[in-house]
């Protein structure tokens, strides 16, 4: 029995733990909260499953069974609430019931899981901190539990022991599982700061230089493999010193923000904006001919010309110069594409600025 009872528990261990990594790896996401907790729900009760398919006999005849269902509930509903603690507890209710047939304990044991997934879900939503909502959630699964085990159970003894062991195991797995998730959630957090603060620039949020020469050269390799044009403009504030001259750092920086998000909305979404200098700015653009990257360009140069920069307070007006280059029609290399794009930049400032050019 107790190497039964530890196949369960890794079972449940090993899922979460592939989860979480899965979580991890590729940040998993959803924008409504709804479906996340649909798969949140549906997830908890396929994992019910398999430890319903891995149980723990306590008798003979094997009539009463332990597993660690129950705990996958009270996961569910800490952190998924009502919706998923419902969807997690018919679908573990219902198997039940398939497996074993419409039988009084099988009538009995899915009643007490569809109660306690309610009463779980309900409780989820209380006003309390983690602990407390673990003291009361855990207490509502023991009654269910031993509920369950009284009705179905002939020997009283038996009763005791199988109470006894199915509410402290089902506690104390709920418990470790908790600690495992609420510190494996918090290492995610963590790697995943540590990866934005290394790829992004902190004043304008865009990819820093080491992250757009790594996924430039990513993308220009797409683009060449495929044979499809790739466009890169250069970008430069013209006259950006006398801003901080004249308003101070901080005004400079607002523009600099400002500025980030002009050229974000400029661009699609798989499109890469990166501040690879002060007051230098590289749009890559995949599957964009020159023709395009130059209106693009143009568009980027009159949005900015017009644009009012720290409107509240000063209301700054700036212009910017731009180089295009594109591939393949000017270079056969990310190397001189970058080139190409940097003398046209310097093209377009020797012609008095704010302009948009090309070096051929």
């Amino acid at each position: 029995m107790a190497l039964s009872l530890f196949q369960n528990f890794s079972i449940l261990v090993a899922i979460i733990s592939i989860s979480l990594e899965f979580v991890r790896s590729s940040k998993v996401q959803y924008n409504s909260i709804i479906m996340r907790r649909l798969v949140l729900g549906t997830v908890g009760g396929l994992v019910g499953i398999l430890l319903l398919m891995s149980t723990v006999p306590f008798n003979a005849d094997k009539s009463i069974i332990f597993d660690f269902r129950y705990v996958v509930m009270y996961l569910s509903a800490m952190y998924g609430g009502f919706i998923s603690s419902i969807i997690t507890s018919v679908i573990i209710a219902f198997y039940r019931i398939i497996v074993t047939g419409a039988n009084p304990n099988a009538i009995i044991v899915s009643t007490s899981i569809l109660i306690c997934g309610f009463l779980l879900g309900a409780l989820s939503h209380l006003r309390a901190t983690r602990g407390q909502k673990f003291i009361i959630m855990n207490t509502v699964v023991a009654l269910c539990i031993m509920v369950a085990l009284y009705l179905i159970s002939d020997d009283f003894n038996l009763f005791i022991a199988n109470a006894f062991l199915f509410t402290s195991s089902t506690i104390f797995t709920s418990y470790f599982i908790c600690r495992y998730i609420q510190f494996s959630i918090a290492t995610i957090r963590n790697y995943w700061q540590l990866k934005i603060d290394a790829t992004t620039d902190h004043l304008t949020e865009l990819a820093n230089l080491r992250e757009f020469e790594n996924r430039f050269e990513q993308l220009f390799e797409e683009c060449q493999s495929n044979q499809l044009p790739i466009s890169f403009l250069m970008l430069d504030l013209d006259h950006f010193k006398l801003i901080n001259d004249t308003y101070g750092h901080q005004k400079g920086d607002e523009v600099l923000s400002e500025l980030a998000q002009i050229l974000i909305k400029s661009c699609r979404g798989h499109d890469l904006v990166a501040r690879i200098g002060g007051e230098e700015f590289a749009i890559v653009l995949p599957r964009c001919p020159r023709e395009t990257a130059l209106a693009i360009g143009r568009r980027i140069r009159k949005q900015i010309e017009e644009f009012s920069f720290c409107k509240d307070t000063h209301g700054i007006r700036m212009t910017v110069s731009i180089g295009v280059s594109s591939f393949p029609k000017d270079a056969s290399d990310s190397v001189k594409l970058m080139a190409m794009a940097d003398k046209a930049l310097y093209k377009a400032k020797s012609a008095g600025r704010n302009a948009v050019m090309v070096e051929q």
